[in-house]
């Protein structure tokens, strides 16, 4: 069996550090988050910051826009927010109605409250080696791996998808530890190759189970990361005869078929989800230090 990598262990880990430091805190970091529309995965992402933010004590904000608010009006009530002194940290949860733009709409936060690292003041800072808040997946994927002290330094890293938002915030955290990466994406022509060739293989493609046992040497040495969250219908045991249709999380990579061929993998869910959200709060409690620092 491989090293399962336990996202929610190190995520309890990690709320016990910020939940005393938030108990000496007055008063109290506050996560302002605002979600347009009713998309239900939407809505169970911010049902579960909401829990993880309140175990720790710090205050959350749920603030719910209609679907068909202007864009206009939604950066109105961003620049509310940032004027207000009480709230620590703001992040607009994604994805967006089509009809909004999601850089103006982010660009919209104070840089000193985009907890998410987004904008672009942040995202440039973050390149420049002077980063305000590290993207929380990202974070959360190097807390993950360092938790269990798999080294990095002069890893080879196969990264596979170079999306703003994962993979290419956690190809350049990567190289800051002196990784050896490289980043794959759909039109690489040898990513079996190179994912072969890796120490650690980190998977944020979207795709439904698409990473096989074809992508993985056979001497058990490697470490796997998987990002994805992908909910799909697969048939659930028979009742009277018929087929039961159910929902399912999985990942981006086929988890039973590579854990045996692996030294470790983390699962979906319970591995870099939990750590998302940790790795967020961690960003709240830092923005909360730094606009209370005494002048």
């Amino acid at each position: 069996m491989p090293l399962i990598l336990d996202g929610k262990k190190v995520r309890g880990e990690i709320a016990k550090t910020l939940r005393r430091k938030v108990e000496a805190f007055s008063p109290k970091p506050k996560l302002a988050i605002v979600q347009v529309g009713t998309n239900k995965e939407s809505s169970a992402y911010v049902r579960q910051k909401k829990k993880f933010g309140e175990s720790i004590g710090v205050l959350v904000d749920y603030l719910k826009a209609p679907e068909f608010i202007t864009e206009s009006e939604l950066i109105l009530k961003l620049k509310e927010l940032n004027a207000d002194s009480s709230v620590s940290g703001i992040i607009v949860q994604l994805p967006l109605p089509s009809a909004l733009s999601v850089e103006k709409t982010i660009n919209a936060i104070d840089p000193e409250k985009d907890v998410d690292g987004l904008t672009a003041v942040n995202e440039q800072l973050f390149k420049e080696g002077k980063p305000r808040f590290i993207p929380a997946t990202a974070r959360g994927i190097i807390e993950l791996l360092e938790w269990y002290h798999l080294p990095l330094f002069d890893a080879k890293v196969a990264v596979l998808g170079r999306s703003k938002l994962v993979g290419a915030p956690t190809a350049l955290l990567l190289k800051k530890k002196g990784a050896l990466v490289t980043v794959c994406h759909s039109k690489t022509p040898n990513t079996k190759t190179i994912t072969r060739r890796s120490d650690i293989i980190i998977v944020a493609i979207g795709k439904p189970k698409l990473i096989t046992a074809e992508y993985i040497r056979r001497n058990r040495t490697q470490t796997v990361i998987d990002v994805g969250i992908n909910a799909r219908t697969e048939v659930g045991e028979a009742k009277l005869l018929e087929e039961i249709p159910r929902s399912v999380i999985v990942g981006d990579v086929d988890f039973d078929e590579v854990k045996d061929k692996v030294a470790a993998i983390s699962p979906v869910p319970g591995g870099v989800g939990p750590m998302t959200v940790a790795a967020l709060f961690e960003n709240v409690v830092s923005a909360y230090e730094m606009q209370t620092v005494p002048v």
